[in-house]
């Protein structure tokens, strides 16, 4: 017992550990039922006398002063009024560990004040050994960082992000250090490795434009412009308002010779950013490039090389697409005609249809002009009704244009629409009323309207439509020789005699006229009727002055026709005057022709063969007489005839012989 309470006397509480307040737990209850025993077994004073007796008969070798100071310590043993004061703490091994790493951490943050990255490595790494902790390493990738060990580093910010996956600041830290490392690798034309590095980095910083950027630019150094430029322009869709994506694309373009794209760019890149250095630069490279090229346009163009002048101003154009002044009439030369058309179109649009600009109106007079070569081509090839359409497309955009209503009208007069010709003539002539070569072509068409109805037997029309024939081509013989037939069968023997005179004097070697000469002049000879022509006063009046009155206005049409160079100013004409009348002249001719091919050539109705079989051979005199004989004869030479193809009735020779 004594033992045990010495031992329990030197015991020490540690608070780190739980053992011992346990042991003293044990103890507690094992000393607590011996007290228990003693207190139950105190005696009563009426019971001292037993316990004596009790005492003298189970006696111990131990007094009873050594139990009374026994119990008495006992009763103290485990009062907290009567322990002794604790001794020290003492740390455990876990304690111990981490306060000796932070030691070596602080001893790496003092080296690291005096620049001395290695030793900070070194302290950092005991550090680490004994305790992980993430800012250890993103000290020790900051000290490799200064010591330009990149690898180290990404290596380091890659465990910190494992263990610390929230903290954003980290991941763009390791998204900045792979930019590094790209960078340095290429600055060093190490491209595929820069490029794996800057793609990594915008992988961990997608919102970073810088990191793409580079990306973009290793993959212009490895000359891969395709994908480059699928990267510039999936880039462009998401961030629109970034001038240097433009301008790298530009450059694309422009590698790529799509010098309208490039064009396109930069203006784009001006717009978010007019002081763009180098927008500024390319867009004045662009523009005296186009000049260049216009430059020599023109002069393959005056040397008569339209081909390469075509080329060379398409050159201009697709350089800077803005000037709609580049935009010539060499397609419309090189007969080009739907190139042109859509050139001029394209011209008008970038005029923004400003119809006060020299330029809009210059391209919609060009416009117009191929319109009408257009429908000229299409009319020499005997597509009228393309040409009538492209016509109608010119007539709209210029309502003031004679040249035009006049080939519109040739057209319809070769489609035999004659009222839509005359009404298109009548329109020129509104515009111009001093035009002979409109007048001409009314003239011709009351000309086949009087034809057809003196066809038609109709001579009061016949008469009115020869009348405005000659209204507007009044020294026209062959309408005078129509009229005077026209008046003849109306019973107008005056009028008829004057229309024919008319016609001699105008045209005396007209062959119609000795149709109709006799009629009105019976019993006159050839040399009264030239006396009669000689005589002035058989004209009219009203025939001289409309005559003179045509003779001036002939004169004052040639003058101008003079002064202008052609009757059609900048325009082509479908048919000309002499044309025109060449072929009202040939049609007239080829029916001459077929009608005297057909009179030539018919069959005749005379028959020159024979009709009649040839006579057979003399027989001699027959011997014997009488019908009888005389019928068998007959007989047997119908017999011998009967093979004959003809049938025209048999003839003998000879006298018939007489019955006697």
């Amino acid at each position: 017992m004594k033992e045990i309470v010495e031992e329990s006397s030197t015991f020490t509480y540690d608070e780190t550990s739980t053992s011992g307040i346990d042991d003293t737990q044990n103890s507690m209850a094992l000393v607590k039922a011996p007290e228990k025993a003693e207190e139950e077994k105190q005696p009563d004073d009426n019971n001292s006398a037993k316990q004596q007796a009790a005492s003298s008969v189970f006696a111990t070798a131990v007094d009873e002063q050594t139990l009374d100071d026994a119990k008495r310590r006992q009763q103290t043993l485990f009062q907290p009024e009567s322990w002794e004061p604790v001794s020290k703490y003492s740390p455990g091994m876990q304690e111990i560990i981490d306060a000796r790493a932070n030691e070596h951490f602080a001893k790496a943050m003092e080296l690291k004040e005096k620049k001395d990255f290695t030793g900070t490595i070194n302290f950092i790494n005991k550090s680490l050994a004994l305790r992980d902790l993430h800012i250890y390493y993103v000290e020790r990738a900051e000290a490799y960082i200064q010591l330009c060990d990149f690898q180290s580093a990404i290596l380091n910010y890659k465990r910190v992000c494992l263990m610390e996956p929230e903290n954003d600041d980290y991941y763009k830290r390791l998204a900045f250090l792979f930019y590094f490392q790209g960078q340095t690798l290429f600055d060093q034309r190490l491209y595929p490795e820069a490029l794996e590095a800057f793609a990594r980095a915008a992988e961990m910083a997608p919102d970073n434009v810088g990191y793409h950027i580079r990306s973009m630019t290793c993959l212009a150094a490895l000359h891969r412009h395709g994908e480059c430029l699928a990267l510039v322009n999936k880039r462009l869709e998401s961030e629109n308002d970034n001038p240097d994506l433009y301008i790298m694309r530009a450059r694309l373009h422009e590698m790529f010779r799509n010098t309208t794209l490039c064009y396109y760019d930069v203006k784009d890149a001006m717009k978010l950013n007019e002081d763009h250095p180098e927008a500024k630069a390319m867009m004045i490279k662009l523009e005296k490039r186009a000049l260049e090229n216009k430059h020599h346009a023109m002069q393959l163009n005056l040397l008569g090389k339209h081909r390469e002048a075509l080329q060379k101003i398409s050159v201009a154009i697709e350089t800077d697409p803005a000037v709609a002044d580049f935009h010539g009439t060499l397609h419309r030369r090189l007969a080009d005609f739907n190139a042109a058309i859509d050139d001029f179109l394209l011209a008008l649009d970038k005029c923004d249809h400003n119809e006060e600009s020299p330029v809009y109106i210059e391209s919609q007079r060009q416009l117009l002009l191929t319109y009408n070569d257009f429908a000229v081509e299409c009319f020499t090839k005997g597509f009228y009704d393309e040409a009538i359409i492209l016509l109608n497309k010119a007539i709209k955009g210029e309502k003031r244009e004679k040249g035009l209503y006049i080939n519109r009208g040739d057209c319809f007069f070769r489609q035999g629409d004659y009222n839509f010709a005359l009404q298109d003539y009548h329109q020129a002539l509104d515009l111009d009323s001093m035009d002979i070569n409109v007048k001409n072509r009314v003239s011709v068409i009351y000309n086949e309207y009087a034809t057809v109805a003196y066809q038609d037997k109709n001579y009061p029309v016949t008469e009115s439509k020869f009348t405005l024939a000659l209204q507007y081509n009044i020294k026209m013989g062959s309408y005078y020789i129509s009229r005077s037939r026209a008046r003849y069968m109306m019973e107008n023997m005056q009028g008829a005699r004057q229309d024919l005179i008319m016609g001699l004097l105008l045209d005396p070697t007209n062959e119609e006229v000795l149709s109709i000469l006799s009629r009105l002049f019976p019993g006159s000879l050839s040399a009264d009727i030239e006396e009669i022509t000689k005589d002035p006063g058989l004209m009219s009046a009203s025939a001289k002055s409309t005559w003179s009155q045509e003779d001036a206005d002939i004169s004052n049409v040639e003058e101008r026709m003079y002064k202008s160079g052609s009757c059609f100013p900048d325009l082509k004409a479908c048919m000309d005057e002499r044309d025109f009348n060449l072929k009202l002249a040939e049609e007239k001719k080829q029916v001459h022709e077929d009608v005297k091919t057909v009179m030539i050539e018919r069959r005749t109705l005379k028959y020159s063969g024979g009709r009649v079989c040839p006579l057979p051979p003399p027989s001699a005199k027959p011997l014997y007489g009488g019908r009888a004989f005389k019928r068998k004869s007959r007989l047997a030479e119908e017999s011998a005839n009967k093979g004959s193809s003809t049938n025209w009735r048999q003839f003998t020779q000879g006298i018939p012989v007489v019955d006697a």
